[in-house]
């Protein structure tokens, strides 16, 4: 019988509200055989607690600049597993989660690179709850695509390193891995495997203030990666287009729910959904025309 590979989970800690979600994430691994690598540019006392509460986890500290892909990649690179899974510090994975990760890559063949699964919504108390679960993760909510996949999600995916190796650093820094990672990885030849068995629990209450600023950033990064090096007239009319993104994205919001049978869950979210739309289309609009600035940063 095959040794199964090893893994090391990374997660960069991030969160400014529902912070000790993360002891959650380490309680739920803890029963598994795992390495788990913390990037922390918090440092405070929750830092502490995961000293002396799970002291086999090992923290990596970090300035409170850096950004949530450079400190992936800071893990990364001090992790020593055969297989590296990520998730984020609010988020913890079903029973089971590492032992999925090893039998899908010990069944599955050299092409194999990634294998992601589903996100369940852990926070369900208000309607705004589901509004910041459906604006972000309503095509991973299960049940998803079974199988070869070409999407899967950033917080609840791992990757074979000796393919995470062969991308080149600059890719694994500058922004989320599903955008600037995958897409080398399956141009080189590599598999990606989705699996509904394979659950990450999706569990942080957003204050309305914070989500509608963590919505702007990610809004503002991803248009002003894209626009940054359009000349003037093409940033103003991406700007201008943003103007119609509101009730585009609640459309695929529905339909993507009523798929996954959370109508009554939509209807709950639809206020606050209505105003992260509004703000996503302003972080578009202001990311076209100024850029992404720092807005990678301070994304959580």
């Amino acid at each position: 019988m095959n040794t199964p590979p090893s893994v090391s989970v990374v997660i960069g800690r991030v969160s400014t509200e529902d912070g000790d979600r993360i002891l959650e994430t380490l309680t739920s691994l803890s029963a598994s055989k795992c390495e788990v690598v913390i990037a922390d540019r918090l440092q405070d006392a929750i830092s502490d607690r995961i000293r002396h509460e799970y002291p086999q986890a090992i923290l990596v500290p970090c300035p409170a600049s850096t950004s949530l892909p450079e400190m992936r990649t800071l893990a990364y690179e001090k992790s020593t597993g055969e297989l590296v899974a990520v998730t984020e510090d609010h988020c913890v994975p079903c029973l089971g989660w590492i032992e999925i990760v090893q039998e899908s890559f010990t069944e599955g063949d050299a092409q194999l690179v990634a294998v992601g699964g589903c996100v369940t919504n852990g926070v369900t108390g208000r309607g705004y709850d589901w509004a910041t679960f459906l604006s972000e993760y309503s095509f991973f909510a299960p049940p998803v695509a079974e199988g070869p996949s070409e999407i899967l999600p950033g917080m609840n995916i791992a990757y074979r390193r000796s393919a995470l190796e062969q991308v080149p650093r600059e890719l694994l820094t500058k922004g989320f891995w599903e955008t600037t990672v995958h897409q080398p990885l399956m141009d080189d030849g590599g598999k990606f495997l989705s699996l509904n068995r394979l659950r990450m629990d999706h569990r942080k209450y957003f204050s309305v203030a914070l989500s509608s600023k963590q919505r702007f950033l990610y809004s503002q990064y991803y248009s002003g990666i894209r626009f940054q090096d359009e000349p003037w007239w093409k940033r103003i009319a991406g700007a201008v287009a943003c103007l119609a993104l509101p009730p585009i994205l609640f459309f695929r919001a529905f339909q993507s729910a009523s798929s996954k049978g959370l109508k009554s869950e939509f209807a709950k979210a639809t206020p606050g959904l209505f105003l992260l739309m509004i703000v996503w289309a302003i972080g578009e609009c202001y990311g076209a025309l100024a850029g992404p600035q720092r807005a990678l940063e301070k994304i959580e």
